[in-house]
């Protein structure tokens, strides 16, 4: 079990925290099994549709849009051209993908007790 710490809630979570550790879940069954995945940019946004099938996915992520960085100078000379540059990322997220997005901040990550503190935005 690993719980999500927020300073607007506690909520309890059981994420497989892939870089921390890297050991099996057998304990949970399928159906409870959860990924934290930190970052909503394209590796986050790759693994998270890789992952869905087999777990329930959670993102994190401090902006709350996506951007093609390298194609914003781009949008210097032709300003129509950012709508194509950029998304809102909840609802691709939750509405597309079918996971669930967190707009926050991971402030800490805790191997041993497989845990991870969220500050969303705006919280008090």
């Amino acid at each position: 079990q690993v719980s999500c710490r927020s300073t607007e809630e506690t909520t309890s979570f059981s994420f497989l925290l892939l870089c921390i550790c890297p050991g099996p879940v057998q304990k949970m069954p399928p159906s409870q099994r959860r990924v934290l995945i930190i970052g909503g940019s394209f590796a986050g946004l790759c693994v998270a549709r890789d992952l869905k099938n087999h777990f329930l996915v959670t993102i994190v992520d401090a902006k709350e849009f996506f951007e093609y960085t390298p194609g914003v100078l781009r949008a210097y000379v032709k300003p129509k051209h950012l709508d194509a540059l950029t998304f809102t990322l909840y609802p691709v997220i939750e509405g597309r993908m079918g996971c669930k997005f967190i707009w926050g901040e991971v402030t800490e990550l805790n191997g041993a007790d497989r845990t991870a503190t969220v500050m969303p935005m705006f919280a008090d």
